[in-house]
């Protein structure tokens, strides 16, 4: 003889246990269809294929789960869903439209993190690319400035030896100072421009024994400028452009001024030089400098050379303020030290 409860309790644990085997299945089937999914890569595909198949699956996994979960009520636990209904048609249709509903949510969150994954991720390698082209293309632009500043040099103590090999011997000295310094700075961007005024320093004396007393130079910056940092060799290239195109064309030779001031959080950076601006001069090393900048500094970086006035080519460059920290000190010598030996 069974108590009443008894019965209500017999009833309840085969509702729980109903219950339970229906979250079972949903995870079985879910889990399947996840299967089908990373197979089919349909986390790849477009909205318009998706969608269709989303849409397909979750009618299939519905119908399966009704008929599976009936078929378990009426012979495994005894339980009759349907006393509540009027008629079959209507119970089987009710089933399929909720349970393909919850599928259908379920679906639009699982694609919804994994098409956000993607976008994030497609972001990240679009950067990386970027960033990898970038440093590929400075390379190559190091690549044709760092010979063509030292075979110019070379020239200039090959034109000495035989004039006088003592100065010669000083300019090698110098050659090679500045050949170690590009080394240590070979996978640096930008140096400060302190530093790159020590490297100018130098060539402008080795420039100097080729020219003697046709090159003077004068050199004036404010000394907020002096920890901005420049790409390596920027201000190099404008005075070697200055001395090639304007004092080496002067029979009385020239100066050559350079000077740097704040503009704003701007860097303005000034190189003049004797004579007149040809605009068909001025070839690699100018447009590498131009490059750098931009890869460098971006779209509001400029590099403009023109007539200051008539017997005078002015070259500007302005270099806004960069997010990053400020350019590492070349080498492990103090400036004091470089100032010295240069």
């Amino acid at each position: 003889r069974i108590t009443l409860s008894a019965f209500f309790r017999e009833v309840a644990w085969k509702h729980v246990a109903f219950y339970v085997l229906l979250v079972g299945v949903g995870v079985l089937l879910t889990h399947l269809y996840r299967l089908v999914a990373k197979r089919r890569d349909w986390a790849n595909m477009s909205l318009r294929q998706l969608a269709p198949r989303v849409v397909g699956a979750s009618i299939v996994m519905a119908i399966l789960l009704h008929f599976t979960m009936d078929t378990a009520a009426r012979h495994v636990f005894e339980l009759d869903f349907h006393e509540e209904i009027d008629s079959e048609v209507g119970y089987f249709l009710g089933s399929v439209v909720n349970v393909g509903i919850i599928i259908m949510v379920w679906s639009l969150i699982y694609f919804g993190v994994h098409y956000f994954w993607n976008y994030r991720q497609a972001e990240v390698d679009k950067w990386k690319l970027e960033a990898q082209a970038e440093t590929a293309r400075l390379k190559a632009l190091k690549l044709q400035l760092n010979p063509h500043f030292f075979f110019n040099s070379l020239n200039s103590v090959r034109a000495l030896i035989a004039e006088d090999p003592d100065r010669a011997q000083r300019m090698v000295t110098r050659l090679a100072r500045l050949l170690r310094n590009t080394l240590q700075v070979d996978d640096v961007k930008t140096v400060p421009l302190e530093e790159e005024l020590s490297t100018v320093r130098t060539y402008l004396k080795l420039e100097s024994v080729r020219f003697e007393d046709r090159l003077r130079y004068d050199i004036d910056i404010d000394e907020e400028t002096h920890c901005r940092p420049v790409p390596f060799m920027l201000v190099q290239t404008l005075v070697e452009n200055g001395i090639k195109h304007g004092v080496a064309r002067c029979q009385e030779g020239g100066v050559i001024t350079i000077g740097a001031h704040m503009e704003g959080n701007d860097l303005c950076i000034r190189v003049t030089n004797p004579g007149t601006l040809d605009t068909e001069e001025g070839g690699t090393g100018l447009d590498n400098a131009r490059e750098r900048l931009q890869l460098l500094f971006g779209e509001r970086a400029s590099l403009t050379v023109e007539n200051a006035d008539a017997e005078t080519v002015e070259a500007t460059v302005i270099l806004p303020a960069r997010s990053e920290p400020e350019a590492p000190m070349m080498g492990r010598e103090s400036r004091e030290a470089v100032a010295a030996r240069t």
